[in-house]
């Protein structure tokens, strides 16, 4: 049995000099009162923190990174898919803010999303200037 008012030891840190051939062995889990973790520093986990929530981070980010890949190779065609690349944008600026896990593809999300506006752009300028022209011809 563990003393509680002693210091919590570093798992992490090296053994001591003459405690070398127990280095080696696995050493058994020490049960900490919460109230001393939450002292030391340690993440203890609570009931608030529902663990159903975990396998869904990630989630919104995948759906930005998808949608702005396809807003994305619609632009290369048409104008029409700046709606779907707003979208995109959105939904990986929601998954930014969130702060949950798969940040990388929320941050592809936003920069693919933003090229698919800038290419729906181009060609929404382009089809009115055409537009424009033809008017001004006929």
């Amino acid at each position: 049995m563990t003393d509680p008012s002693a210091p919590l030891a570093d798992p992490g840190a090296p053994a001591a000099e003459a405690d070398t051939r127990a280095a080696s062995s696995v050493r058994p889990a020490v049960t900490v009162p919460r109230e001393r973790a939450r002292d030391a520093g340690v993440a203890v986990p609570t009931a608030s923190s529902p663990t159903a929530r975990r396998t869904s981070r990630g989630r919104l980010a995948s759906w930005s990174l998808s949608v702005a890949m396809f807003a994305l190779t619609a632009s290369w065609f048409t104008g029409w898919a700046l709606p779907l690349a707003v979208v995109g944008v959105v939904l990986a600026g929601v998954a930014l803010l969130a702060r949950r896990a798969g940040r990388e593809l929320a941050w592809w999300g936003l920069g693919l999303g933003l090229g698919a506006v800038g290419c729906s752009a181009f060609w929404i300028v382009w089809g009115l200037r055409a537009a424009a022209e033809v008017a001004a011809v006929g």
